[in-house]
């Protein structure tokens, strides 16, 4: 190691290496000191409350007496406030938060919070979940012919309030899922689109893989070929100072 410290060219890389992990750790050494300056927008929480825990509501089972009033309400609701006819009925159907943020008269003319299709029917009915004053419908709807939309999925959401305890009342209708051509007839007259292609032959990956292969075989050569003149020049340098060291 002694003599490797001899050699100028070693001694210079050995500083520029050792000042530049030092110039490296002082500045991570600064930027811990310094530490985070950002402000958090969390919410703060207040401990000296009790947490409020998330426990799930009583699961029921829907007795057959149930089960129709609650698909009666849902076709009732499609028919009217979905499909936009006789919403003066459909008014009835809604819970508190369907109405909310509009009046009966707003309601009337159609603009309003239940997002409209043209539906004639119920293809399918399901039910998501059931709980004690709150189930969950998930619905496949039948678009009229007259329409270009064959059908739609959704999911409708019913519950019970104190203040009329034996009725259903609508408190959410949600699309689910994502609209495609099948949900669409004018698109099955379409054309399938062609098969995708490619858009180069294989035989052209060959060339960005043999630059890749001479490049890696380049940066190869050109490190054997350093390291073999490092040790010439070594063992020159330790011949001109033997001979200096050993005069004749």
């Amino acid at each position: 190691m002694r003599r490797r410290f001899e050699s100028p060219r070693f001694r210079r890389r050995f500083f520029w290496s050792a000042g530049s992990l030092a110039l490296v750790g002082a500045i991570v050494a600064i930027s811990a000191a310094i530490g985070n300056t950002g402000h958090t927008t969390a919410t703060p929480i207040d401990r000296t409350k009790k947490a409020w825990v998330y426990h799930e509501p009583e699961k029921i089972t829907l007795s057959p007496q149930d089960r129709l009033v609650i698909y009666n309400t849902a076709v009732h609701f499609i028919r009217t406030a979905v499909a936009r006819r006789h919403l003066d009925e459909a008014w009835d159907l809604l819970g508190p938060e369907m109405k909310a943020g509009q009046t009966r008269k707003s309601w009337d003319t159609g603009f309003n919070n239940v997002i409209p299709f043209p539906a004639v029917g119920v293809a399918t009915w399901n039910i998501a979940y059931a709980y004690k004053d709150d189930v969950a419908l998930d619905l496949a709807v039948v678009g009229a012919r007259t329409s270009d939309y064959a059908g739609k999925t959704f999911t409708l959401e019913l519950k019970r309030y104190r203040a009329q305890p034996g009725k259903w009342l609508v408190a959410a209708w949600v699309p689910k899922g994502i609209g495609g051509r099948g949900q669409v007839r004018s698109a099955a007259k379409e054309p399938l689109p062609p098969p995708p292609t490619a858009a180069l032959d294989p035989k052209w990956l060959f060339a960005p893989a043999g630059f890749l292969v001479l490049l890696l075989l380049t940066l190869a050569a050109w490190g054997v070929r350093s390291v073999v003149r490092h040790r010439r020049a070594a063992r020159r340098y330790a011949e001109l100072l033997s001979s200096s060291s050993n005069p004749s």
